[in-house]
């Protein structure tokens, strides 16, 4: 359990100082990254990236929306079928979520691979019983 709220911490902070010099895309790397120095099960490393990936995305997306009154939000949601401004916020921190949590379970694997994780029962060995 604390190994989750480190890695929702790790990509909530670090994604927040990345902000700033990388691209949108640069919340895949933190999670790639939390995911590889912080080992947990595959879903669990997701759910807790993806909650810090959320959380930061929705944080910095309702920032700059209450910058100018929603005016922006809504126009653009009137863009997309009449979509009210929180949804795009929702769908903002959903997107964030998704490629931090995708991020980690990629940085996970690949420790498994390159470090080396538990070793697995193969197919064989489980039906040759």
């Amino acid at each position: 359990m604390r190994r989750l709220l480190y890695i929702f911490l790790f990509v909530f902070a670090l994604g927040n100082l990345c902000r700033f010099g990388l691209p949108w895309w640069g919340i895949v790397p933190v999670g790639a990254l939390a995911g590889w120095l912080l080992p947990a099960p595959a879903m669990r490393s997701f759910i807790a990236a993806f909650a810090g990936g959320l959380s930061l995305w929705l944080l910095n997306a309702y920032l700059l929306d209450s910058a100018n009154s929603g005016v922006l939000s809504t126009r653009v949601g009137q863009l997309f079928l009449g979509l009210k401004g929180w949804h795009l916020l929702l769908i903002t921190g959903v997107l964030g979520g998704l490629l931090s949590g995708l991020g980690a379970i990629t940085g996970l694997f690949a420790r498994d691979v390159y470090v080396g994780g538990k070793s697995k029962p193969r197919s064989e060995d489980v039906f040759s019983k």
